[in-house]
């Protein structure tokens, strides 16, 4: 029992040459120059390290509350059963 799939990609293909346009190149346009890259002078200049001064900081981002605020404890317990009588009505 032979597969006629497996007989037919035996046989091959014949195919045609085709014709392509590589339009993968950057496209520089007229009056721009390129210069050699400096990473190896960079590079050296940030392994050399820099000195760096010591600032004081003034930390805003924590909340302000106000002193006359009072949080009483939640019962959540409660809260869940009001909702769950509410939602079978």
């Amino acid at each position: 029992m032979s597969n006629p799939l497996l007989s037919e990609i035996s046989k091959g293909a014949n195919l045609s040459h085709a014709e392509t346009v590589d339009k993968s190149k950057p496209v520089i346009e007229s009056g721009v120059t390129l210069k050699k890259n400096e990473h190896g002078a960079l590079l050296t200049e940030v392994t050399k390290g820099a000195e760096l001064k010591h600032t004081e900081t003034v930390d805003k981002s924590a909340p302000v509350i106000d002193k006359d605020a009072h949080i009483k404890p939640s019962n959540h317990a409660n809260l869940l059963g009001e909702i769950k009588s509410k939602g079978t009505n």
